[in-house]
């Protein structure tokens, strides 16, 4: 008599074959995906030979980014029809999901941009810089106390994050020139994230509201002790607008260069602020 024990693989040999662990096979077993083919009284599992190809063909499926509840209800129909099916929708996903990539790329890179220019920034010198248009992306804010600050930064980024908006700046504020010339340093009347042009069709054919920032002349200074001591910087600016004998037009931008996601601490923030000259 043939011992037919030795044309199968108990779950430990099967675990090796198919390069899983037990605990893998018996949860497999436990949802419905993957079972032994022999379950004896004693709770031994044996696989057969052929099983290997369909585990294969499951992992495959999860590769795919398939969930294990959908994979077992594919296993239980599977056809030349449905499979042709299958891969044409995980083929979207994919391409989706390429797109995405490529936009998060996109992302990094001018994330690691933004930074790698605040290395040799000279924090103490205070200068006429010629900037592009630029477009942002505001939030009306009325700001009492830190606390009010973060409502309306959070309210912001849920804004941005529901319109697909994702942009590699820093959220910035700005503050009004008023304000800041009374030693109000705090009291910021927008926030805002600034977009790319790229990005100017997607708000035209949502119709959501953009602020431009006009190119020309603009008064500029770096400050790298984060958002507690604007006051020292501040003062240099109208020090140097008296100096220099300049006219300013509009309020202070203040953009922020660098965040959590590169320094630690809002004492170690750096911001340029900046105002048009006329």
């Amino acid at each position: 008599m043939v011992n037919k024990s030795n044309l199968y693989f108990t779950t430990g040999e099967f675990a090796k074959l198919v390069n899983v662990t037990k605990h893998t096979l018996f949860y497999y077993d436990e949802v419905g995906v993957f079972s032994p083919i022999i379950r004896k009284e004693n709770d031994y599992r044996f696989y057969a030979v052929e099983q290997i190809e369909v585990f294969e063909v499951i992992l495959t499926l999860k590769e795919l980014g398939m969930s294990l509840k959908d994979i077992k209800e594919y296993m239980k129909n599977r056809s030349p029809k449905n499979f042709v099916a299958l891969m044409e929708e995980r083929e979207k996903i994919i391409d989706e999901k390429i797109i995405y990539l490529k936009e998060i790329k996109k992302f990094f890179h001018k994330k690691a941009e933004i930074v790698r220019s605040t290395l040799d920034i000279d924090t103490d010198k205070i200068k006429i810089e010629e900037y592009p248009d630029e477009y942002l992306i505001p939030i009306k804010a009325e700001i009492s106390n830190e606390k009010d600050m973060a409502v309306y930064l959070a309210k912001h980024i849920r804004f941005c994050e529901e319109k697909n908006i994702y942009s590699p700046h820093p959220i910035s504020g700005i503050q009004d020139y008023e304000n800041i010339s009374k030693g109000i340093y705090y009291k910021y009347s927008s926030f805002y994230t600034k977009i790319t042009i790229e990005q100017l069709p997607l708000l035209q054919n949502n119709n959501i509201p953009f602020l431009l920032k006009e190119k020309g002349k603009y008064i500029a200074a770096y400050h790298s002790k984060g958002y507690y001591s604007l006051d020292e910087v501040y003062n240099k600016i109208f020090a140097f607008i008296k100096e220099n004998n300049l006219k300013t037009i509009g309020n202070f931008y203040e953009d922020v260069l660098l965040d959590e996601l590169s320094i630690e601490g809002y004492e170690n923030y750096m911001v340029k602020i900046s105002i048009k000259v006329k």
